[in-house]
């Protein structure tokens, strides 16, 4: 029975030292787990309050672009970029500004906003078409040269023909017209089965045929 008693007493000691050592710590690991599963629940509450927020922006940004009050939908555009600039809601609405600014003739609002797509690595997802659009605004604007640089990357997967029948353009323009040819080339073999598309691009590799010009740097 004493045996027992001490054994009991001597457990007990174990325990009561085993807590005064390492209680701090398990208590400290408590709270830092509870604080980080109460964070991360702020966290997706804050991001579903933020995306809710971009969707209602880009709505009435659209809404705004249909009626014809883009300097409205403007106004709108930079406080979404203000307030949620990170949603993927911004880089959309960005993209239906810019296409809007170039309806209206009004090219250097819309390279503006294309650039700052660009320049999110956020709204990389964009890019590919972002490029081509910025590419063709260079274009009226009469800059070919730096139209091209907004094609220097290679193009991404199923962009290829829209990127290097633009790139055709583009050489052509500058007089590279044996790059022209071969970037044509690469289209009509990345095209597929479009016919129509394809009678365009077929109309625009005979224009470089032999005789269509010589090369200019």
């Amino acid at each position: 029975m004493a045996v027992e008693l001490y054994d009991e007493h001597e457990q007990g000691e174990r325990v009561r030292n085993w807590i005064r050592e390492y209680g701090a710590a398990i208590v400290m690991g408590l709270v830092l787990a509870f604080g980080g599963i109460f964070g991360f629940r702020y966290w997706q509450e804050h991001q579903s309050a933020q995306n809710a927020l971009a969707a209602d922006y880009f709505n009435r940004i659209q809404n705004e672009i249909e009626a014809g009050q883009t300097d409205r939908a403007q106004e709108h555009l930079e406080s979404l970029q203000q307030q949620a600039g990170s949603s993927g809601y911004a880089g959309l609405a960005a993209m239906a500004m810019a296409s809007a600014h170039v309806e209206e003739g009004r090219l250097e609002p819309a390279a503006r906003l294309y650039r700052e797509v660009l320049d999110n690595r956020r709204m990389e997802m964009l890019w590919p078409v972002t490029r081509l659009r910025l590419a063709r605004v260079l274009e009226s604007q009469g800059d070919a040269r730096a139209a091209l640089d907004a094609l220097s990357d290679t193009p991404a997967p199923g962009y290829e023909a829209s990127w290097n029948e633009l790139r055709g353009d583009l050489l052509l323009a500058v007089g590279q017209v044996e790059q022209a040819r071969l970037a044509y080339q690469d289209a009509l073999s990345e095209l597929g089965s479009q016919a129509g598309s394809q009678r365009l691009l077929q109309m625009k590799l005979d224009a470089t045929g032999p005789g269509a010009g010589g090369e200019s740097s």
